[in-house]
């Protein structure tokens, strides 16, 4: 087995093959951000698990790039292009290779991927009768809870977070008052409608600019790019589009902790 080392040279060395990864470390977590893979995430404790997470959640997403025709060269090396100290600088950072201009090439393979992510979700969700979208597995079973949801959301109420977040993100691509997290969302394809016209309508200097939006309650704004709106979007619906999947898996297989499991 090759030594960390070994494998920091090899990255060092093959930066055509190497995704840059954006990391924030709050003192308790490291949050790893594959920058050329928009909406590829992974999350671990410390160093060692980051190692082991981050090149699992490359493969995967690679894996489903693949499945919508994209070629993506295979390789699971990864470099630390960027740190932040999310105690310095709370909030959602804006890397700063998420400041760099989208191609019209580029804003069309965003779109697309926009759209595989959404269509994955509400596949999750087709057809399923109330009973099922209204069931909520017992609190003990979750194995981290949402800070803005300290309970065990049900699958409509998962797809309803969604799009209430949807607003969110896309209200960054603005500068001056926006919208919070707690709006009132329209029907999923109303919000995703009008998420794909504000795409569809960016000119050219909005491709590349910074928007800061300042959110109700906040002192000072955020700061937005297309980018970074890509990469929040894509692994919004991606990792709630698993989390159904894993609440229906748990239906047939038996809640974790529970004597059906």
């Amino acid at each position: 087995m090759p030594s960390s080392a070994s494998r920091e040279h090899r990255r060092i060395h093959m930066p055509d093959l190497t995704h840059p990864v954006g990391l924030v470390d709050d003192g308790s977590r490291l949050l790893a951000w594959v920058l050329d893979l928009p909406g590829c995430v992974a999350g671990a404790r410390d160093r060692e698990g980051l190692d082991a997470a981050l090149s699992l959640a490359i493969a995967e997403h690679t894996a489903w790039l693949r499945t919508q025709g994209e070629a993506i060269a295979e390789s699971l090396d990864w470099r630390i292009a960027e740190r932040v100290d999310a105690r310095e600088a709370p909030g959602d950072p804006c890397f700063a290779a998420e400041r760099a201009s989208v191609t019209p090439h580029e804003l069309a393979t965003f779109i697309a991927r926009l759209r595989r992510a959404r269509q994955d979700l509400l596949d999750a969700v087709a057809d399923l009768p109330p009973a099922v979208l209204d069931w909520a597995p017992p609190l003990s079973a979750m194995h981290a809870i949402d800070p803005w949801a300290p309970h065990a959301r049900t699958m409509r109420q998962i797809a309803s977070h969604v799009v209430r977040f949807e607003i969110y993100y896309r209200d960054g691509l603005r500068d001056g008052p926006a919208k919070g997290i707690f709006e009132r969302p329209g029907d999923p394809g109303t919000e995703r409608a009008r998420t794909l016209a504000l795409l569809d309508a960016l000119r050219d200097d909005d491709r590349h600019r910074v928007f800061r939006p300042l959110r109700p309650g906040q002192s000072a704004p955020e700061q937005w790019t297309v980018r970074k709106f890509v990469r929040r979007m894509i692994s919004h619906d991606r990792a709630h589009a698993a989390e159904i999947i894993q609440r229906r898996t748990w239906i047939l297989l038996g809640v974790p902790g529970s004597e059906a499991g």
